[in-house]
């Protein structure tokens, strides 16, 4: 329900702080007084588009505030949880809009994107204006309408999975296809799988092949080497292993005559030891060299083979194990196409069987909603003065050979508005004051099922007087009775009919226009109600004729003289 409404520096709104109520609010005032930049200013709390021209004259900045309670609203209080901007039962929406130019968002004072904004706002508030009924004109929102009016959720979105289930196989499917139909992919992967396999790419005789090049190609090198180190530390006359042993007799004829030798003596005769194990390494190193040039010849070729190989496909000789690992994957998924795209088939008739046995029950399940929507609709259009007029909804097939997440038939509103008259398209039969009286009766029987807490009714009375402003009156209270209704008018029946009255009234002050709103109480209400009923002063006789319509048209009671 919205609590309060605040507008500062609007267009001819200097400051406006206005409270509402359960039930029928209703707004009057003069033409011109300022009535729909009420709404407009709601308007844009809720999201709607900015313009820097809706701020006052003289002022950088326009601001809009209101006040919702979601005391009995736990999916919006869920919404704003979802977005960490909640704040119990209370909600505070506000748009500033700025003269130079852009606007800003505000929900329980974060900062929020204005389509963040818009999203609550379509889900607290629905403003039916002349707009409005142009909206309701397109077929997409007729739909809606059928399926809130009906109780459609459950069996909508058992259509829509069935049609999305549908969709995924379809499209993997077409992917499967698509592989399918590439034969140049299939035939260069499967030549180059063949020849990787064939070369023996194996990462571990890559490495094996590697290393013993390695060794064949440093063998004479590797000879060379250990043979001058074999000189060095040899048993000759020159070698190490000679000179450190006549090194170790002079030590031990020396440690004879001197104790403090004996350590050099030991270190002498280590280094025997282990020169001579250094030797003995050396040779044993020298056996294992292995000199094989036609093995060696064929290594260069078979290495150069590898490289030329990865050169081919532009990486280095050790990636192609890794190239042929991804070749053969998909080989492997080319070659399961054939029982993937049977398994795909399956699924996609079985999806299909799926959505045509869930929009078969919505199908009958608006045949059922269209008959109770018809006659409460057509008398509800009556009422409101089209004596002769029928309304009817037409479902005909989509004429889709795929299926469609919103069922399998169009929805169309029409309507007859005399008795010869073959029903047609809304917009197309009736006038502009029929069209706004099937609006609003569509709307009465409509809104109670859609769930919006709000709903909003600017001059829906244009060109209805006398009898049919009195059901219209009925008709908004009877809406008022499972929503809060707040309604601009004209007509003293229908402002007769409300649970609280809001006077808008223009004052020019210094070449400075200014609009205000005045809660009306019982005495004040009586005179504007006079007012409306074109007394140009209000006297006795037509007070009493206001209290009559009050009286009336809320059941208050008679009126008292």
């Amino acid at each position: 329900m919205l609590r309060t409404l605040t507008v500062q520096n609007l267009v001819v709104v200097r400051h406006v702080d206005i409270e509402f109520g359960p039930g029928l609010t209703v707004m009057s005032g003069e033409t011109g007084a300022g009535k729909s930049i009420l709404i407009e200013a709601l308007g844009l709390a809720l999201g709607e588009r900015a313009d820097s021209r809706l701020v006052r004259a003289g002022d950088a900045r326009a601001t809009v505030t209101a006040v919702f309670d979601l005391a009995r609203l736990p999916a919006l209080k869920a919404l704003l949880a979802e977005h960490e901007i909640d704040s119990g039962d209370e909600c505070v929406v506000r748009r500033i809009v700025l003269r130079d130019g852009g606007s800003r968002a505000f929900i329980n004072a974060s900062p929020v994107p204005v389509q963040l904004l818009h999203e609550l706002g379509a889900r607290l508030v629905d403003i039916h204006s002349q707009h409005a009924n142009q909206q309701m004109m397109k077929r997409d929102v007729q739909r809606e309408l059928l399926d809130a009016y009906g109780g459609h959720a459950a069996a909508l979105a058992t259509v829509a999975a069935a049609c999305q289930r549908w969709r995924d196989a379809r499209e993997r499917l077409r992917a499967l296809e698509r592989a399918g139909q590439d034969r140049d992919r299939i035939e260069l992967v499967r030549y180059q799988y063949e020849e990787l396999v064939a070369a023996k790419v194996e990462a571990e005789e890559i490495a094996k092949l590697e290393s013993e090049h390695r060794r064949l190609a440093n063998g004479a090198a590797n000879l060379e080497q250990l043979a001058g180190l074999r000189a060095l530390l040899g048993d000759d006359e020159d070698g190490a292993l000679a000179r450190l042993r006549a090194a170790e007799g002079r030590a031990r004829t020396l440690a004879k005559r001197s104790d403090e030798s004996a350590g050099l003596l030991d270190t002498l005769a280590q280094a025997v030891v282990f020169t001579g194990e250094a030797l003995g390494e050396v040779e044993r190193l020298e056996a294992a060299v292995e000199i094989d040039p036609s093995r060696l010849a064929r290594l260069d070729d078979r290495i150069a083979a590898l490289h030329a190989l990865a050169r081919k496909h532009q990486l280095a000789m050790g990636d192609l194990p890794t190239l042929l690992q991804r070749l053969a994957d998909e080989l492997a998924a080319f070659e399961q196409g054939a029982s993937a795209r049977a398994a795909l088939d399956a699924e996609l008739a079985e999806a299909l069987a799926a959505w045509q046995a869930a929009a078969a029950t919505l199908t009958k399940a608006r045949r059922a909603a269209v008959k109770k929507m018809d006659k409460e609709i057509t008398a509800r259009v009556r009422e409101l003065g089209l004596p002769h007029a029928s309304f009817s909804v037409a479902l005909t097939p989509t004429g889709e050979d795929a299926p469609q997440p919103h069922g399998s038939e169009r929805v169309e509103f029409t309507v007859a508005t005399n008795p010869d008259q073959a029903p047609g398209p809304i917009n197309k039969i009736a006038s502009g004051g029929e069209l706004s009286r099937i609006a609003l009766a569509i709307q009465a029987a409509t809104v109670s099922h859609a769930g919006i807490p709000v709903v909003v009714y600017d001059e829906v009375d244009t060109g209805i007087g006398g009898t049919t402003a009195n059901i219209v009156g009925r008709t908004l209270r009877a809406v008022a009775a499972g929503c809060q209704v707040i309604c601009i008018t004209h007509s003293p029946q229908v402002a007769s009919a409300g649970d609280a009255h809001v006077k808008v009234s223009k004052s020019v002050k210094d070449g400075v226009t200014e609009t205000r709103l005045e809660a009306l109480d019982e005495a004040t209400r009586e005179e504007e109600i006079a007012r409306m009923l074109g007394a140009a002063k209000v006297t006795a006789a037509s007070l009493g004729h206001a209290r009559d319509l009050i009286a009336a048209a809320t059941g208050r009671g008679a009126a008292k003289r």
